[in-house]
């Protein structure tokens, strides 16, 4: 609104400026207000993730220039996406494993699969996952490449493509994940990690199908945690707290850019970045909380409003210690 009001000021004082062409200049001079493809703009809930993947050539969209971000991914997309992620995969071997590469005659024994052959474009993904045991058929045999994938089955693929010693729990992760569940452990090490988002309820939904902006969230989650990130929903402070004492001793004051933890230490900096825009904001951890499933920080109303907008309530955050006490 603030750019709208300088935009139409100025256009009435020297009554010549083009009021369209003008706030078009802005946008093109202003890499916020750029969409990543045309159907995922500014303020999609995967915004920062499907952002940071194109622009590190992890994902690509259609020649018509989207990304179609709610459409189901398939098994065959999906691991496309965690070999290059990881750095797995090269495109020297695509191009020697597809039809006329070099090697597209050799090792075709490691691809057992039936319903997979030489000819498709996806040939040397599978191949590759063969080799480095990251993926396993059905009972039948088959692969199914153009199966969709659930949650659960994700997390099971992303982590064994990174060779983790993973951890079976002694008690349910979750209240939808028992801990004699198959796929338990890869959740707990989700839950350890903070990349899954989490329900009220603490349920995280494993038979969930995935989208493709769904499943680009949990690469960009799972790849930023190696360096520290965590995620869950933030969260800002009533103003009936204004004044009143918080668990360091301090007074809340809503114009610092302060905010609660449930666990690090106080005076701990803290990067916060709005995962729907990419807005950041630097605050000091001097209270405790927030206490409601999902939710991993609480901000001063004018921390949260320079990242967001405080009608939402809760945005998705990605936060990330910057110094500790």
């Amino acid at each position: 609104m603030r750019l709208i009001k300088c935009i139409l000021s100025f256009a009435l004082i020297v009554g010549s400026v083009n009021f369209v062409s003008v706030l078009a200049q802005e946008e093109q001079q202003n890499p916020e207000n750029e969409n990543i493809f045309i159907d995922v703009p500014l303020g999609h809930s995967e915004y920062v993730a499907i952002k940071y993947l194109k622009e590190n050539g992890i994902i690509e969209g259609y020649q018509d220039g989207t990304f179609q971000p709610d459409r189901l991914i398939s098994r065959i997309e999906a691991l496309k996406l965690i070999l290059l992620a990881n750095n797995i995969i090269t495109q020297e071997y695509i191009t020697n494993n597809l039809i006329g590469g070099t090697d597209h005659k050799n090792n075709i024994e490691l691809v057992t699969f039936p319903d997979i052959y030489k000819s498709m474009w996806y040939f040397p993904y599978v191949k590759k996952s063969v080799e480095e045991n990251i993926i396993n058929g059905f009972a039948d045999g088959t692969f199914k490449p153009d199966n969709t994938i659930n949650r659960a089955e994700s997390f099971k693929i992303v982590m064994e493509s990174d060779n983790l010693e993973l951890i079976e729990p002694s008690e349910n992760p979750f209240n939808d994940v028992n801990s004699d569940a198959w796929f338990a452990k890869y959740f707990l090490e989700a839950k350890n990690r903070q990349i899954i988002y989490v329900s009220m309820s603490n349920n995280v939904y494993p038979q969930k199908e995935m989208t493709r902006s769904m499943f680009a969230e949990l690469i960009y989650r799972y790849i930023k945690s190696k360096e520290g990130c965590r995620y869950g929903g933030g969260s800002y402070y009533s103003d009936w707290f204004e004044g009143r004492g918080t668990a360091s001793g301090e007074p809340y004051l809503a114009s610092e850019l302060t905010a609660a933890h449930l666990t690090l230490p106080f005076n701990t900096m803290v990067k916060v970045t709005n995962l729907e825009n990419g807005k950041s904001i630097e605050v000091r951890i001097n209270d405790r909380g927030p206490y409601i499933t999902g939710r991993v920080i609480d901000l001063s109303k004018s921390a949260f409003e320079q990242i967001g907008y405080t009608g939402q309530g809760v945005i998705w955050v990605e936060y990330q210690t910057i110094t500790q006490q």
